[in-house]
């Protein structure tokens, strides 16, 4: 149950004694924008690599090692409409622990220490460590050209999205992060610590009274709660955007994106989970073994639901030479389902792998806290596995051939390379 500590903080606690281990995470929740994601990721990398206690990186792994070894990590991701920046940390619950240290009270402390207690000098950050994250964030920006397969994946959200915000990646825009300076960054960090909404996660065996006055360290204050809906919903064009480029590259890249408004544990999302993984979204899929396996037309090729923005996303590695025959496959599948030509043992195989994926998942306290994070904008989030089996295994053929009729093609990106055939 989610608890209002005061206004726009809140505290949500899973109590369990599934694990031998605490984890805490500490969310800021804000509007995304382009320059808030850009920020928020640079944000992520400073603030984790030094802090007024801890000047640098092996001063904080000394810390944590301190903790028995505790685990830490800072990020920042987009959800929908939401920009997010997460610090989370996983000790070892005390009642494991033969020494009498506070441990929860340290890694709160710990959490305080990076959060709230910035590297600064003169109303900037340090302008060593600034200096050296902007480069490292700049590096990994420039790397992504070289992941091809990522390459083609961004570039097809750029062209389906007719929203600027939705065609930024997570990690944000190359153009804005150039313009951040050290003060700017800190003026902006000010803001988000003033301003976002506040949403704390404890995924463990704790003391809830222990736990409120511990939290009570980090000394935040009252703030607006005004955000927008977490989905992103996109009208749909009746023509499809199509982008090609050539590169010398071996593998070509056929990606494909598809408007299907089932959106996350909303109306249909079950159903749309299902058609996900029989049209592409598992090894059994139709995409997996009719056009990699039995046609050999594809290196790979898998989809996957983007169930905040209400997409489903095609990709393939192909011999450039293919690109039409590799469409006319894809569109042949979707139409396999729309028609339910496909065998009821395939149809309970799939069910029964999304449940056991599911399952699994319920055995991490990451993916626990996630949920629980979900739930607070989404309250019909799922957290239990009885629940949620039953909910697949209700889905009828039908709702999955309606599902795949739904599915309108938006845009293709198509990236060509060298093709040996035709050289």
């Amino acid at each position: 149950m989610n608890q209002k500590v005061m206004d726009g903080v809140y505290l949500n606690i899973l109590q369990t004694q599934q694990f031998k281990t605490i984890r805490f995470s500490v969310q800021l929740v804000a509007p995304a924008t382009k320059e808030t994601l850009t920020k928020r990721s640079l944000l992520a990398s400073v603030l984790s690599a030094s802090s007024q206690a801890y000047r640098d990186q092996v001063a904080i792994a000394n810390q944590l090692q301190a903790m028995y070894g505790a685990g830490f990590n800072m990020n920042a991701y987009r959800q929908g409409q939401l920009a997010i920046f997460s610090i989370s940390m996983r000790i070892v619950s005390p009642q494991y622990l033969r020494d009498t240290i506070d441990l929860q009270q340290q890694a709160i402390a710990f959490i305080g220490e990076l959060l709230l207690k910035p590297d600064v000098i003169d109303q900037a950050f340090n302008a060593v460590t600034f200096d050296r994250e902007k480069e490292n964030l700049q590096r990994y920006i420039d790397s992504v050209a070289d992941d091809k397969q990522t390459y083609a994946a961004l570039k097809l959200r750029e062209l389906y999205f007719t929203d600027q915000t939705q065609q930024t990646p997570n990690y944000g825009d190359a153009d804005v992060l150039k313009t951040i300076t050290a003060t700017d960054l800190y003026t902006y960090y000010q803001q988000m610590i003033a301003n976002d909404r506040i949403q704390m996660t404890v995924v463990g065996n704790v003391d809830e009274e222990k736990l409120a006055l511990d939290l009570a360290q980090l000394s935040l204050a009252p703030r607006g709660e005004m955000l927008p809906g977490i989905f992103y919903q996109q009208a749909a064009s009746n023509a499809v955007r199509e982008l090609t480029e050539e590169q010398a590259v071996q593998q070509g890249k056929l990606n494909m994106a598809y408007q299907l408004p089932a959106y996350f544990y909303q109306k249909d999302y079950y159903a749309a989970l299902v058609m996900n993984a029989l049209f592409g979204g598992t090894p059994l899929s139709l995409l997996f073994t009719n056009v990699r396996e039995k046609a050999s037309l594809a290196y790979y090729a898998s989809s996957n639901i983007d169930a905040f923005r209400g997409a489903v996303m095609v990709q393939t590695g192909i011999e450039s030479h293919q690109k039409e025959r590799v469409l006319a496959i894809i569109e042949a599948q979707r139409q396999s389902i729309i028609a339910g030509d496909f065998t009821q043992a395939m149809f309970e195989q799939t069910k029964l792998a999304l449940i056991n994926q599911f399952k699994s998942s319920l055995d991490s306290p990451g993916y626990l806290g996630q949920q629980q994070f979900n739930q607070i904008f989404v309250p019909e989030t799922e957290l239990d596995a009885g629940r949620f089996t039953t909910a697949i295994l209700a889905v009828s053929k039908q709702a999955v051939q309606e599902q795949a009729a739904k599915m309108q093609l938006q845009a293709i990106y198509f990236l060509k390379g060298v093709d040996t055939n035709e050289a």
